[in-house]
């Protein structure tokens, strides 16, 4: 059997077909732009909010609270039910808690776990992401899944047995290897892992579940595939690297 290994870390996925909306992740916090930061737990914290922060998307991205006369911006890691907007204005009484970072300038930023408007009652409990392993699973190919430049990223896959699809993501470095082997009908085995977080909850109206995928197995031959992006965005990095042995 012929086991071919394809390493990807460049692989931009366009998902929109699927009904899902990916938000990619912020710059790392010791980067050098953002310079030395200091990180502390922060537990029931109170303050006000003074102003709404707004996303590069136009919409409320987190609110800037005043607490202790010092301004901290709240951000939350996970998508909000109808929105981060929902939860707040101006003049709100709140008590948060979650990851306080400090930067060198000395401006203060949490990463929200928990939330409560003391004023509406409005509350939100961010969750981490979990990752669980899928497969190997045996199934049917139902439709592939493309990127903007026209190269397989995904497919539809429907376990035997199974009515539930699932989106298996392959990345688009993979594509010309897999457009032999992924064809609509095609059966073959997936192994993997899912990712579940806060904004499934919030799924649009025909999103599937997310396989991301690490060994696809044929009758004739198995393909790995390492440098997935485990449980979030792809990576980006260099060229995709594609072995065979």
């Amino acid at each position: 059997m012929k086991i071919q290994t394809i390493l990807f870390t460049a692989c931009a996925l366009s998902l929109a077909g699927a009904g899902l909306a990916l938000s990619w992740a912020q710059e790392p916090l010791n980067s050098p732009n953002n310079g030395t930061v200091t990180t502390t737990t922060v537990t029931n914290a109170a303050g006000t909010i003074s102003q709404t922060n707004y996303g590069s998307n136009g919409e409320v991205a987190g609110f800037l609270v005043s607490t202790n006369n010092t301004n901290v911006l709240l951000n939350f890691p996970t998508e909000v039910m109808g929105g981060i907007g929902t939860l707040g204005v101006a003049g709100n009484s709140v008590t948060y808690s979650g990851t306080s970072v400090t930067s060198s300038s000395g401006f203060q930023t949490v990463e929200v776990s928990s939330f409560t408007n003391n004023s509406t009652k409005a509350t939100d409990t961010s969750k981490a992401p979990t990752t669980a392993a899928y497969g190997p699973t045996s199934g049917t190919v139902s439709q592939l899944n493309y990127d903007d430049n026209g190269n397989i990223d995904a497919f539809v896959f429907t376990p035997s047995g199974g009515t539930t699809s699932v989106l298996v993501i392959t990345g688009s470095a993979a594509s010309a290897t897999l457009k032999p082997v992924l064809t609509v009908g095609a059966t073959l085995s997936v192994t993997g892992t899912t990712s579940t977080n806060q904004a499934s909850v919030c799924a649009a109206t025909g999103s599937l579940e997310v396989v991301e995928a690490s060994t696809l197995k044929t009758n004739s031959e198995t393909i790995v595939i390492t440098g997935g992006f485990s449980g979030g965005p792809p990576r980006f990095g260099g060229p995709p690297v594609i072995g065979r042995r």
